[in-house]
């Protein structure tokens, strides 16, 4: 899936990684802000990928408290809803990144699961 800003940059995020060229050293994003977005998503990719792993071997997915639902809620709101000072760039690379990593449902289902396993 492309991203950017014509005249500023061009990206390409895909299931196997980001690819980004900056056009404009200025208004173009940093290479420190793909980075931490790119190990965010897979952090949590892992993360929802060992929730999904307990309830397959028939567990009920359990998480210390400081890494339970609520977590899950506020790291997919981090990265689904953009900032007042963050730029269009930003945007449409987080966009693209949670669109082709299957991110967003992933976040929701672990949510479910953990909340369930707790109520």
């Amino acid at each position: 899936m492309s991203f950017g800003v014509r005249g500023v940059s061009t990206g390409y995020a895909g299931w196997s990684g980001v690819a980004y060229a900056s056009h404009s050293r200025e208004r173009g994003l940093t290479v420190d802000e793909l980075v931490a977005c790119e190990l965010t998503v897979q952090a949590l990719w892992c993360f929802t990928r060992q929730v999904q792993q307990m309830i397959e071997d028939g567990q009920d997915p359990s998480m210390p408290e400081e890494y339970g639902w609520r977590f899950l809620r506020a790291a997919s709101s981090r990265l689904t809803t953009a900032r007042a000072q963050e730029t269009a760039q930003h945007v449409l690379m987080r966009e693209a990144i949670m669109k082709t990593s299957g991110l967003a449902e992933r976040l929701r289902a672990a949510q479910d699961a953990l909340r369930e396993s707790v109520g």
